[in-house]
């Protein structure tokens, strides 16, 4: 080979190595080239790879370009100086190879067994060997090794250039990774998201490998852990067992920790089966201010790309502490975050208990009824802006069998917050009706149960429910203590605690409220006492406002018949006198009428004359009758009487009345009625006229229609006065009783019929009221009526004046 030859290939390699083509890309071109200069059969270059652990065959070319490479290629651990192939790394000079010395697994090398071995390497490290190779042998003198040694020395420069250029991207990658990390850190982003985004980083080690986050918290069975990167569940599955054992063991001063196949720890048998899949695992601590908050393990699959990764260098074990440092920074800032912010919530929910504290005792005065208490309190307990002890339910103590009855039930209701700044003449009103929501709006299975639900005398219960009610005060107990032995209470108030809340009233227990107390602390159960307190109170208050209301409504009442008596009173005493004067001439008109009407001749024009003022007299002494019998004092006779008999003779009366007006009559007479002690006259006088009443009002009915007086009896209990009674029921479906006269059948002369005298019903009610009885009208227009009379089984000695009432009348 002379100069020029020389020269010329030595210009052609330099400008292939000064390329801009990817280093692969060069080492074959050079390969080629050198081949096609017929230098030697084949070139090869074999590189260090593994940060210097392996030399591996990376590409070889001939002639006609570049060679395929065996599966695996052929690979030599270091330092293997004994093999001719590796020996230039070591001594720098060039080794013949030949057919004995090569490597067993280098396939390649045994199909070309003959050739040199060409250091690649430069004042500092070496890169790997160019190896000439052939099937048989072949000589290259000294002058031509000599100038394959500066060939070999400006590929070495292109090696290394692109190696710092590698280097100098891996460092461009890490920062720029590092900015990213603290930037989405610092932005307060999630340590958890920004865990999950590591495999998307440029950085090969992360998309090379699987990773764990260990999170501790104060308490340990609050822990967390995250993984990412696994190829399956079964594959996370298998390393859990390691995973646990370093997290277990790490401590806040616990360096960074690598253990492979090199540096296995003292417990060997927990590493049993990790290295068929990984080779290394990485454990990195993560401590702030002296306190470990978590861990962070890296786990390298056992494949070509991650073996490369090995040893790490010191950058990338720097960069794996900068990221642990900046996770532990912003765990322990979240921790401080979530601490601050539960601190806020705190302080906002006892605000706003202490603002609906305040405000429920307001809707509590308000509130007029104790079930409207009972249910705002219930609502108070279960919103999301009090207590949020969803749900609630209420049980009243039933004092005939010492029993509990479940009666209403509450649950948070849905929908946005109360809005509790609202303006003063809005709030109560708002808030009253969004706390009323939460017991009103109940789904029909929960009703069923809640109809259903009666829990057995307390002296059943288990002993801890026992003092939590005889305690007086809210208190929160297991809810198994409440619940075992009632399922349905089981169904209403899930959870794991309940908050038991004795309802007192004059220290006396009325109630008690079940509500969950998962969320509940003691601070919540001090203004709960306060809140139930008030409820206790204000149910007081609701109490005695009703006995008051019952009292007035009983004055009122008892006002009114004392100015019905005193009208009634003077209106018989005028009527009385008025019926005097009128009856004697009335009496000797009527006899002399009746006279003159016998003897007139029946064809002529003036019997018809006759009759007509014959009839009107009879009227005119009917009216005059019956004021006489309105305002006479009575005389009554009380005797025990059959009401059943009674009714059975006044039926008889109108029987064949009824049958032609076509009027069905049904007597539903309970056989087994006692007498009752009364006047039978004076009764069956009621009786007949309330069934001339109900015939009357079915004459105007229409024809089609079926006409039935319908008549009862049955025992009453007057639950006011604790008494039994007979009750009467005489119904019609006649055309009933028009609105604006309902409240004036009972007052004397009053009436809506062209013939009738007003003093029917009158009489009635004062023959009734003179028995302690009760009359009732209960109307429905244009269908009919129904009069509801009931009398006491024993008439007891009255002082009450002749007239005035002394029982109520309800229409």
């Amino acid at each position: 080979m002379d100069s020029q030859q020389k020269y010329d290939i030595l210009t052609r390699i330099v400008e292939i190595s000064s390329s801009t083509a990817q280093i692969n890309d060069r080492l074959t071109q050079a390969a080629n080239f050198l081949c096609r200069m017929n230098l030697a059969p084949t070139v090869a270059f074999y590189l260090l790879q593994h940060r210097g652990r392996k030399l591996t065959l990376r590409l070889a070319a001939d002639a006609a370009g570049g060679r395929q490479l065996p599966t695996p290629p052929g690979s030599y651990k270091l330092p293997q100086p004994e093999d001719r192939l590796c020996r230039p790394l070591t001594t720098l000079l060039p080794s013949p190879l030949k057919p004995e010395s090569s490597g067993s697994d280098d396939l390649f090398r045994q199909e070309q067994p003959h050739g040199w071995s060409l250091p690649l390497a430069d004042e500092n490290q070496a890169y790997g060997t160019m190896v000439l190779l052939g099937s048989n042998p072949f000589s290259v003198d000294n002058e031509t090794i000599r100038f394959l040694l500066v060939v070999c020395r400006q590929l070495t420069l292109a090696l290394r250039s692109s190696i710092l250029k590698n280097q100098d991207q891996q460092r461009v990658r890490r920062l720029k990774f590092l900015h990213q990390i603290g930037a989405q850190l610092n932005a307060s982003a999630d340590v958890q998201s920004v865990f999950a985004r590591l495999p998307q980083s440029a950085l090969a080690f992360f998309s090379e490998s699987a990773a764990i986050l260990h999170i501790f918290e104060n308490e340990p069975d609050q822990n967390k852990t995250i993984s990412q990167g696994f190829r399956s569940d079964e594959h996370y599955t298998s390393i859990l067992p390691v995973s646990r054992y370093q997290a277990a063991r790490i401590k806040a001063s616990s360096p960074p920790q690598i253990i492979d196949r090199q540096n296995l720890p003292a417990a060997t048998e927990i590493y049993q089966n990790f290295f068929q899949q990984f080779c290394a695992h990485i454990i990195l601590p993560l401590s702030s201010q002296g306190r470990l908050v978590g861990c962070l393990e890296f786990f390298l699959a056992d494949q070509p790309g991650s073996q490369e990764l090995l040893p790490l260098a010191k950058e990338d074990l720097e960069l794996l502490e900068i990221l642990a440092d900046h996770l532990a920074a912003t765990l322990e800032r979240t921790r401080a975050q979530n601490q601050l912010s539960m601190i806020n919530q705190a302080s906002l929910l006892r605000t706003q208990q202490l603002t609906l504290s305040h405000q429920m005792k307001n809707a509590l005065l308000a509130a007029d009824t104790p079930e409207k208490i009972i249910r705002l309190t219930l609502g108070a307990l279960v919103s999301r802006e009090g207590f949020t002890s969803s749900p609630a339910l209420y049980l009243e103590l039933q004092e005939k069998d010492d029993s509990w009855q479940g009666l209403y039930y509450a649950s948070a209701p849905d929908g946005s917050l109360l809005n509790l700044e609202l303006q003063p003449d809005n709030q109560l009103s708002t808030m009253t009706n969004h706390l009323l929501e939460a017991s009103s709006r109940i789904s029909q299975e929960i009703e069923e149960k809640l109809k259903n639900l009666k829990v057995p005398s307390l002296k059943q219960a288990p002993s801890r429910f026992q003092q939590a009610v005889i305690g007086k005060k809210p208190t929160t107990i297991p809810a198994d203590f409440v619940t075992i032995n009632h399922a349905h209470l089981k169904d209403l108030l899930p959870g794991r605690n309940l908050t038991v809340i004795p309802i007192m009233s004059q220290d006396q227990l009325q109630g008690l409220i079940l509500a969950n107390a998962d969320q509940i602390t003691l601070d919540d159960l001090a203004y709960i006492t306060l809140f139930t307190d008030a409820a206790a109170l204000a149910l007081d208050n609701a109490r005695l406002y009703q006995r008051l209301q019952s009292s007035l409504a009983s004055l009122n009442s008892a006002q009114l018949r004392l100015a019905q008596s005193e009208k009634l009173m003077a209106l018989g005493e005028m009527a009385s006198s008025i019926a005097h004067e009128i009856k004697n001439p009335l009496v000797s008109i009527g006899g002399f009428a009746r006279r003159l009407h016998k003897r007139i001749p029946e064809q002529s024009r003036e019997k018809a004359y006759s009759h007509i003022i014959t009839k009107e007299i009879e009227r005119l002494e009917e009216i005059v009758n019956n004021v006489l019998s309105f305002s006479r004092p009575e005389n009554n006779k009380f005797e025990p009487n059959n009401l059943n008999l009674l009714l059975n003779e006044t039926a008889a009366l109108f029987a064949r009345e009824l049958k032609r007006l076509k009027i069905k009559l049904q007597l539903r007479l309970c056989a087994e009625l006692k007498e009752v002690e009364c006047d039978g006259n004076q009764l069956k006088q009621v009786f007949i006229n309330l069934f001339n009443n109900s015939m009357q009002a079915m004459t105007n009915k229409p024809s089609g229609t079926k006409h039935c007086i319908s008549v009862r009896t049955s025992y009453y209990c007057d639950l006011q006065r604790k008494q039994e009674r007979a009750l009467i029921e005489i119904e019609d479906n006649g055309k009933g009783i028009q609105e604006q006269f309902i409240h004036d059948i009972f007052n004397p002369f009053f009436t809506t019929k062209h013939d009738g005298t007003g003093l029917g019903l009158p009489i009635c009610h004062r023959i009734i009221l003179n028995h302690q009885g009760d009359i009732r009208i209960h109307n429905r227009e244009g269908k009919g009526v129904t009069v509801s009379i009931s009398l006491p089984f024993r008439h007891k000695p009255t002082t009450t004046p002749a007239g005035q009432p002394n029982s109520e009348v309800s229409i």
